[in-house]
């Protein structure tokens, strides 16, 4: 009997099929007699899709779900209101786990997302109306111990400080950076102390980021969990520098930065303040400030002015139902050093202070599946007097797995 087209593509989907679980089954035996000791391998992550109607400014990149405040601040009066759909903060992680070593267990983990640090255009098209998205490496680390080795969430950055939010962006004070370290961890009863040396970059503006450092940027912190709640002080030394062939210029800098988190009542309400301030520059309010500027002395050689900003974050979290819970949170953060910050962003203008306030609603349909409404009020002050502000409604959906 003669086959159709359709007949002879299921038939070579299923041999391909079979073929690839033959060879799965080949590798995973072949691995087993390769790796000595319990490997524990397991694959996780979610699908998270935004839709996003931004009124009252728009960033330049045409993008309604802008991925950082400083672009949304940054629009261009001529344009209206943006909407846009996109699943770029979708996510892919891998943990692997063998506790039967030489030196005791040791932890692998790895995850990416597809290219939500990005400030491309969310909305790029290619055949068909598709988005254009790339996968974009986030965490890359080994723990062994109290030793943790890798690319993961800066040690400066206390993870409590993460708001119950849609908002990738985050508040106006939001403190945020992932890069590559070492970290020491050592923890008695209540007091855990975090030590790490990471990879420094300079920010300055008008210069761009460099990568000329000489030293690595030291961080400490200290956490401190009673039964009340969590409370942390973390503290950084870094250098700016620049060495650009025609001059070079260095300055030691650093900052501070305070978190503080209770229960206020126990399964229903829980608050989130936190206090920066120093020259953390790009590990603040996701890069709307520079980390320095270069000046010119009577000289005429130049030096590095380091940046100072402050900012104050308070968030509430309400647990209405089991399923059901909402979160408020105002943010501010300010240039200190009024008029040198060179953060322009490929515009004519510099952020001098930045305010936020966010407001969802979310709803969990099953333990791994959840819906949420936000709104997002965004109002800058630019180095012209001009305030900027910009209004966003985003609803998500996140699937987890």
């Amino acid at each position: 009997m003669q086959r159709t087209m359709t007949d002879k593509i299921k038939i070579i989907n299923a041999v391909f099929i079979v073929a690839l679980l033959a060879f799965n089954a080949f590798s995973v035996e072949a691995n087993s007699a390769e790796i000595p000791g319990d490997l524990d391998i397991k694959f996780g992550g979610f699908i998270k899709i935004n839709a996003a109607l931004a009124q009252k400014g728009v960033n330049g990149i045409d993008d309604a779900s802008g991925t950082y405040n400083a672009d949304l601040l940054f629009a261009d009066d001529n344009k209206g209101s943006r909407f846009g759909i996109n699943a770029k903060e979708t996510r892919l992680h891998a943990t692997f786990m063998r506790r039967d070593t030489p030196i005791g267990p040791i932890k692998a983990y790895v995850e990416g997302n597809f290219g939500a640090e990005s400030n491309a255009d969310g909305n790029s098209v290619e055949a068909y109306g598709s988005s254009n998205t790339r996968f974009v490496l986030r965490h890359a680390y080994v723990e062994a111990g109290n030793i943790l080795i890798g690319q993961t969430i800066s040690t400066f950055i206390d993870p409590k400080s993460f708001l119950d939010i849609l908002d990738y962006g985050g508040n106006s004070a939001t403190t945020f950076a992932r890069q590559p370290q070492v970290r020491y961890t050592g923890t008695y009863q209540d007091v855990s102390l975090r030590l790490a040396v990471e990879n420094p970059t300079s920010n300055l503006g008008d210069y761009d980021v460099t990568d000329d450092q000489r030293m690595p940027d030291f961080v400490g912190r200290i956490d401190y969990d009673p039964d009340w709640g969590h409370f942390s002080v973390a503290g950084i030394v870094r250098e700016l520098r620049i060495d650009n062939g025609t001059f070079e210029a260095h300055k030691l800098t650093g900052g501070v930065i305070v978190t503080a988190s209770g229960e206020i009542i126990e399964d229903r309400l829980e608050l989130v303040a936190q206090y920066l301030r120093g020259g953390i520059g790009h590990y603040g309010a996701f890069s709307a400030f520079a980390d320095g500027i270069v000046l010119e002395d009577e000289a005429g050689e130049k030096f590095i002015d380091p940046l100072k900003i402050q900012g104050v974050t308070v968030s509430a979290t309400v647990r209405i139902t089991d399923k059901l819970r909402s979160t408020f949170a105002g943010s501010w953060a300010e240039n200190i050093d009024t008029g040198n910050n060179q953060q322009k962003l490929g515009t004519d203008h510099s952020i001098e202070n930045v305010k936020s306030f966010h407001a969802n609603i979310f709803y969990d349909l099953t333990d791994y599946f959840m819906l949420g409404f936000e709104y997002k009020k965004l109002i800058g002050e630019l180095d012209d007097d001009t305030k900027p502000d910009v209004d966003r409604f985003q609803v998500s959906m996140i699937y987890s797995f």
